[in-house]
């Protein structure tokens, strides 16, 4: 009698510990499974490192500008691997202001500026959520 009373007393528990634990909505979750790159998945995007042609993916951007600008720093990088290589890149131009652009480079050495936009900082959302 004792015994079962014991176990279901420590089902109990058990049940609440887990009940306890802290919610993480999706989008978080979401948010923090694409920055763990360890794991690589075909035709995902992967942390990347700054390289000639990230620079040129960069300098293409900042001629998508308006005004007359020069690429300052590039602070993060992810690349995808599809028909070529598509960049996001994080950057400065020369009055301090960030940007995030997305370039895709062709398998010929051509660079397509798909997006750009200005965003409050150079840090990434991978950054903030570790």
């Amino acid at each position: 009698m004792h015994k079962k009373i014991l176990l279901i007393a420590l089902s109990s528990v058990a049940l609440v510990a887990c009940n306890s634990a802290k919610e993480v909505t999706s989008n978080e979750a979401n948010m923090q499974e694409s920055c763990h790159f360890s794991q690589a998945v075909v035709g995902g995007w992967a942390e990347g490192d700054v390289t000639p042609e990230v620079e040129q993916a960069a300098k293409a951007a900042v001629k998508a500008i308006s005004g007359d600008r020069q690429l300052g720093k590039i602070y993060h990088v992810r690349q995808q691997v599809v028909a070529g290589m598509n960049y996001s890149i994080t950057f400065s131009i020369e009055n301090g202001d960030y940007y995030n652009a997305i370039v895709f480079r062709s398998l010929q050495n051509t660079y397509d500026v798909k997006e750009v936009k200005q965003v409050p900082s150079a840090v990434s959302n991978c950054d903030v959520h570790k």
